[in-house]
């Protein structure tokens, strides 16, 4: 069984069970933030230590560059997928039983651990999961990539809540990964069931569905020939791939930026106290998830290419009126802004990369992932350096010559030719 729109994306059982899986992960990612201080003061570590969750998480997505291909070798994307969905669980319910078993530094350092297992199995679903929702949707794979990260967003703006209210009643930070634990089981057993469903259906061909389809030509980006000329890198994915990869940590190290200074910055210039500065950064994960709802729709009608370069404009647009802000109130509409401008940057840079890809579109969510993990490890800590000789507002301004950066690969990664109405029946 099968839902389209009236813009002609034909969602399948596994395309929502893939939404479910990117949203089970979220809830984890988005959690890991706001619990980390928590967690490192129950098991009486410093706040420092804290921070070395992020770079658990961080490894844990690069580990997953490496895994992911070979996993897809030997399994296909969607074993690959229900097989990093495995090793999540797997590594969720250890988080939970490990407070029982050690404790102090030891159990930190175990955690630590459990991070970078779950975030490789995370990441390495990620890339499967991102490859196969292109495959099931060849022409409407920008926004069915776009859809699936909006799922992502609204559960990471929910999860924090959810977690202050464990906290509030006095359930510990072991409640918040439960819940993460709960949403993971349930979406592996929504891919395993939907994968069912479509087995047992004749061949729909989604792709033949999609593509007849006129208007959302608009929305696909160009297809990449390669250059007989220009062979491909060593890596077997061609240069202009590269540059795609270069808009996309640009990308994600302006969110990470935002996400991890932006509460210092506000507290500063505002004068809020740090919870209040800490609940105003709501509004970049709401402006992300507002954006990537809309942001389907905009894609099918102004093109990949123009959505890109308007969201990074808009996301600097958002960083100028958080920078100046001496409000919270200004804050929080700067937040929302650039988290509006944030919100498509990740997901059409990752179709572009597919599109990129020469045929090699798990080796280009491999690289994608690498990218990933190297910008999420580098740029918070970066800033963080400069912030240690400079003040917090100074060092963020490192944040528009990212973004500038970012619009120049946007530019020189734009696919060379285009395929044309006629070519798609």
């Amino acid at each position: 069984m099968q839902h389209s729109d009236a813009m002609g994306l034909h969602r399948t059982p596994v395309t929502w069970a893939i939404y479910g899986v990117n949203g089970a992960w979220a809830s984890f990612i988005y959690r890991s933030g706001p619990v980390s201080p928590v967690l490192a003061e129950d098991l009486g570590m410093s706040l420092a230590s804290a921070g070395l969750t992020g770079t658990a998480l961080a490894a844990g997505i690069t580990t997953a560059s490496v895994t992911a291909p070979r996993a897809v070798r030997r399994l296909g994307r969607d074993g690959t997928t229900r097989a990093g969905m495995v090793v999540v669980i797997a590594g969720l319910a250890a988080m939970v039983l490990v407070p029982l078993v050690v404790s102090g530094s030891v159990a930190f350092a175990s955690i630590l651990g459990l991070i970078w297992i779950s975030a490789t199995g995370g990441g390495t679903v990620l890339n499967a999961s991102t490859a196969r929702l292109s495959d099931l949707h060849p022409l409407q794979s920008a926004r069915a990539i776009t859809e699936a990260n909006a799922t992502a967003a609204w559960v990471g703006l929910l999860s924090p809540l959810l977690l202050g209210v464990a906290l509030g009643a006095g359930l510990g930070w072991q409640a918040g990964i439960g819940v993460c634990l709960i949403a993971a089981v349930a979406a592996l057993v929504g891919l395993v069931v939907a994968d069912r469903i479509e087995s047992r259906q004749e061949p729909a061909g989604s792709a033949a569905e999609d593509s007849a389809e006129l208007p959302v030509q608009q929305a696909l980006e160009p297809v990449y020939e390669p250059d007989p000329v220009t062979p491909p890198t060593g890596t077997g994915l061609p240069r202009v791939f590269w540059w795609a990869m270069l808009a996309l940590f640009a990308a994600v190290a302006t969110e990470f930026s935002i996400n991890y200074w932006g509460s210092t910055l506000i507290e500063q210039q505002t004068g809020s106290t740090a919870s209040a500065a800490t609940s105003a950064m709501a509004a970049s994960v709401a402006g992300v998830a507002v954006g990537r709802t809309i942001g389907s729709g905009l894609t099918v009608r102004l093109g990949s290419h123009r959505m890109l370069i308007g969201g990074f404009v808009v996301a600097l647009a958002g960083f100028g009126i958080l920078w100046t802000a001496t409000t919270l109130g200004l804050a929080v509409v700067g937040l929302f802004v650039a988290g509006l401008g944030i919100a498509t940057l990740f997901p059409l840079i990752l179709d572009r990369g597919i599109v990129l890809s020469a045929g090699n579109p798990d080796l280009a969510m491999s690289r994608a992932s690498l990218v990933l993990g190297l910008a999420i490890g580098s740029a918070p800590f970066a800033l963080g350096a400069l912030g240690s000789v400079m003040s917090v507002s100074s060092a963020l301004l490192l944040v528009p010559v990212i973004v500038v950066v970012g619009l120049g690969g946007v530019l020189a990664s734009r696919p060379p030719t285009i395929r044309l109405p006629a070519e798609a029946h």
